[in-house]
C-alpha cells in the first residue's frame, strides 16, 4: 500500500513538472480564451506572431533566442513583442528571466485539474439535483415554456445560467471578492489552453458561451463545447434551432435562476477554498497568475464535469443535433 502510495505521489510530481520542447508546443493545439465584459479586451493579439506559442515555452523555461528563433523573430521583433508583452501585464521580468502572467492550462495540468476536482464537481451536481423541482418551477413560468420542454433546454438553464455564464460574475463577488486583474487599462481573465490534437471539442471539454449577434434589442448566442473550426458552420445560426426567450423570461433567466442556487454554490466553494489555494501552489500556478485567475479557469473544468456528470444521469439533454450546441436568442424590447 505505501510502495503504491510512493508511485502515485512520484506520478503527479513528474506530471506536474513535465517539460516540452519547442518543436512538440509548435506542433501542439491551443485555445486562447478570454473574460471580460463590455470593452475591456486585451490591448493585444496572442495570435499574432505565434505570441502564444512564445508565452506557452516561457512557461516551460525554454530560453528566448531558442523560442524566437524558432519562431523567426529577429531582434527588433522579439525586442517589440516582449516590449507589448511587458506593457499588457502579460510578462513579468523576474531577475532576467521572463515569466508569463496568465493562465497556461497545458494538457498536464489540465488532466490534474481534471482528476483534482471529480468530488467538488459531484457535490455540485448533487447540489442541482436536489433542487431540480424549484429549478423546472422557474422554468415553467417562462414564456419559453410554452414552446419548449425543461429538457430542450436544460444544457442552457443548468450549464449557462446556474454554473457558468449568467452565475460567473457572482461567483467572482461572492467567492473570490476580487476584482479582474487590471491590464493596460483593462480588466480581463486570459488564458492559453492546450487541446488534444484534432479534437471535435474545445479544450477540456470545457462548455462556454458564444454571443453571435447583440444590440439593443436581441441577443443571440450559442451554449456549448464544440465551437470550433471542426465544427463547420456552427456560427451560422439562421440555419439552427433558435430557442427564443421573450422579455418576460429576461429576469428569471439572469436574476431568478442563478440566485436560486448561488448560496448552495458559494457554501460549496468555500468549503473547499483551502483546497483550491493548496492545488494553486501544487501545481506552480502561483509563479505565474494570481489565485483569483487560477481559480477561474479551474472553475470552467469544475462545472464542465458537473455538467457532464447530470448528462450521464439524463437530467441534461444534449442537443442531438448541431454537435450539441444549443443555440438562442433572448428578446430585450
Amino acid at each position: 500500500m505505501l510502495f503504491t502510495l510512493i508511485i502515485a505521489i512520484l506520478s503527479l510530481s513528474s506530471c506536474s513538472k513535465q517539460t516540452k520542447s519547442i518543436d512538440e508546443i509548435l506542433n501542439s493545439d491551443f485555445e486562447i480564451k478570454q473574460i471580460s465584459r463590455g470593452n475591456n479586451n486585451p490591448k493585444i493579439s496572442l495570435a499574432k506572431d505565434s505570441i502564444h506559442i512564445f508565452l506557452t515555452a516561457l512557461h516551460y523555461k525554454i530560453p528566448v533566442q531558442k523560442i524566437a528563433s524558432k519562431l523567426n523573430w529577429n531582434d527588433k521583433l522579439t525586442k517589440e513583442n516582449i516590449d507589448a508583452l511587458t506593457k499588457n501585464g502579460l510578462i513579468k521580468n523576474d531577475d532576467g528571466i521572463l515569466i508569463p502572467k496568465l493562465g497556461i492550462l497545458t494538457l498536464e495540468r489540465g488532466k490534474l485539474l481534471n482528476e483534482k476536482c471529480k468530488a467538488i464537481s459531484q457535490e455540485i451536481a448533487n447540489g442541482i439535483e436536489s433542487q431540480l423541482l424549484e429549478i423546472k418551477k422557474l422554468h415553467n413560468k417562462t414564456t419559453a415554456s410554452k414552446s419548449y420542454s425543461f429538457q430542450d433546454l436544460s444544457l442552457f438553464y443548468i450549464s449557462n445560467v446556474l454554473l457558468d455564464n449568467v452565475q460567473i460574475a457572482n461567483v467572482e463577488r461572492d467567492f473570490l471578492k476580487e476584482q479582474r486583474p487590471l491590464r493596460n487599462g483593462s480588466r480581463y481573465y486570459l488564458s492559453i489552453q492546450e487541446k488534444e490534437k484534432n479534437s471535435k471539442f474545445e479544450s477540456f471539454g470545457i462548455y462556454g458561451n458564444q454571443i453571435l449577434v447583440s444590440n439593443d434589442s436581441i441577443v443571440v448566442a450559442a451554449y456549448g463545447n464544440t465551437r470550433n473550426d471542426l465544427n463547420v458552420g456552427w456560427k451560422d445560426y439562421k440555419n439552427k434551432l433558435v430557442h427564443s426567450f421573450s422579455k418576460n423570461d429576461f429576469n428569471i433567466i439572469v436574476n431568478e435562476m442563478p440566485k436560486l442556487f448561488l448560496t448552495d454554490l458559494i457554501k460549496i466553494l468555500n468549503k473547499h477554498k483551502r483546497y483550491f489555494e493548496e492545488v494553486y501552489k501544487e501545481l506552480n500556478f502561483n509563479e505565474e497568475v494570481s489565485f483569483e485567475e487560477f481559480f477561474i479557469w479551474w472553475y470552467h473544468i469544475i462545472y464542465t464535469q458537473t455538467t457532464d456528470i447530470l448528462i450521464e444521469l439524463n437530467i441534461i439533454e444534449k442537443p442531438a443535433s448541431d454537435n450539441g450546441l444549443i443555440y438562442y436568442e433572448l428578446i430585450l424590447k
